[in-house]
């Protein structure tokens, strides 16, 4: 099993710093370029399938990629984007604690925001279905910053403490690729759960 994560190229709410979330807000010119110059890392690589967010970012990320490897394109709800509730098209603002939003023990819910356990439970239940669905198989993902840290956790094993200082950290960048082949056996919080 191969798995790479992609994280979808820049829009102009990542320019500017505001909550995309659920959002669809299409890639900018760098965004773009990004995504087929992330494509190129691909072109020698026959994949299986590329699974992607439904969100419009996303999806002309992997259609980039796509291009390239000819690889067919399947929607998957679970890679969307956490829900940013009412934050969704703001900047940050001094009210909002942001770090308390990556925090998996206080699990915020203020502003209707997706709490993180449910987010980690959504991804964890995904990455547990197609590990075994494609076991065999080499797959790419492309998704979202928010997404991109529990799936590290998942193939790496979760960090002593979740919360801001460390998740933050995790995620990816624009366009950034990572490859996973094999969990990290090591339980986690949501092991009891799934």
């Amino acid at each position: 099993m191969e798995i790479y994560v992609v994280r979808h190229g820049q829009t102009e709410y990542n320019v500017k710093n505001i909550f995309q979330g659920h959002t669809d807000i299409p890639l900018n010119n760098v965004g773009i370029q990004q995504a087929e110059e992330t494509a190129q890392k691909f072109k020698n690589m026959k994949p299986d399938a590329i699974l992607v967010s439904p969100l419009q970012r996303a999806i002309e990320t992997a259609e980039c990629i796509s291009k390239v490897t000819r690889t067919p394109i399947f929607i998957e709800p679970r890679l969307i984007e956490r829900s940013f509730g009412e934050m969704e098209g703001k900047p940050g603002r001094q009210d909002w604690n942001i770090q308390m939003m990556l925090d998996y023990e206080k699990n915020y819910t203020k502003e209707h925001i997706e709490p993180i356990q449910e987010l980690f439970k959504r991804v964890y239940q995904f990455l547990d279905e197609i590990t075994k669905k494609y076991k065999e198989e080499q797959v790419i993902l492309v998704t979202h910053g928010g997404i991109s840290q529990p799936i590290e956790c998942y193939f790496n094993g979760e960090p002593e403490v979740l919360d801001f200082q460390h998740l933050e950290k995790l995620t990816l960048k624009n366009c950034e690729v990572r490859k996973y082949t094999q969990r990290l056996i090591k339980k986690d919080r949501n092991e009891n759960e799934r």
